[in-house]
């Protein structure tokens, strides 16, 4: 259970750090309230970057790099 409090003209609501670290929610992001039959519901929708986002050197560069250091890149998964 959680306590409501005025934050200026607002009113807010803490979300619990298990909760916040589970769905990712960290300061400054975007959260929605949806109303349900059961009451108010917080929505969080996880922004992932696609491959097609990234930056084409960026790509090119991680692309070099891990085949450059597959070896390692194996010898660490084994640990």
């Amino acid at each position: 259970m959680r306590k409501v409090f005025k934050n200026g003209n607002s009113l807010a609501v803490t979300v619990p750090k298990a909760y916040a670290h589970q769905l990712s929610i960290r300061d400054g992001s975007q959260i929605e309230w949806k109303e349900t039959n059961e009451g108010l519901l917080l929505v969080h929708e996880k922004r992932t970057k696609k491959p097609t986002d990234i930056d084409p050197e960026v790509a090119r560069i991680i692309k070099k790099l891990s085949k450059k250091y597959a070896g390692v890149w194996q010898d660490l998964a084994r640990i």
